[in-house]
């Protein structure tokens, strides 16, 4: 009998957030992706949970992703941006698709994508680059992340684990 695999990928802590939530619905405990097990023919599904890194999932996701075979795969990711934009659609899609296809015989089960508070040494860098100023949509962009992942990207996250995998 397999179990479920939660792994997490979190540079603020929004995606741990995501994971946990995961993880108690599913009944596990979270693995971070340098902790992964050598061997995982115990585990299945697996749940990726990372977050958008300049435009990609995070190099230690990338890292882990050719590791899985014949695995059913959820992937969960928290972003600052507007979840529900065509281009983070686009994007989410994209890159659940690259990490399952990563492995070998992997099935793409179900894709989450929520907002996520941007670190701000990011922002300011970000800034920073951009001549130091900042425009007003920008700025709502940010502003409208600030209080995600909330407790109904928590609820969405459990349900779709729960309606993807059952509960274990």
């Amino acid at each position: 009998m397999t179990k479920p695999l939660v792994i997490c990928s979190s540079s603020t802590g929004n995606t741990r957030i995501i994971a946990h939530a995961v993880a108690d619905v599913a009944g596990t405990v979270i693995t971070a992706a340098d902790a992964l097990p050598d061997d995982l023919s115990d585990f299945n599904p697996v749940c990726l949970c990372f977050w958008c890194d300049r435009g990609m999932a995070p190099e230690d996701i990338k890292a882990i992703a050719p590791k899985f075979e014949k695995k059913q795969i959820a992937c969960f990711c928290t972003m600052g941006g507007d979840p529900t934009a065509e281009r983070a659609v686009a994007w989410m899609e994209k890159t659940a698709k690259e990490l399952v296809e990563a492995g070998c015989c992997n099935t793409l089960e179900a894709t989450f994508l929520c907002r996520g508070r941007i670190d701000p040494e990011l922002f300011a860098r970000m800034t920073a680059m951009m001549g130091g100023k900042d425009d007003p949509a920008r700025q709502a962009r940010r502003d409208a992340s600030e209080t995600h992942p909330d407790r109904l990207d928590v609820l969405n996250a459990q349900e779709l684990y729960k309606k993807t995998f059952g509960q274990h």
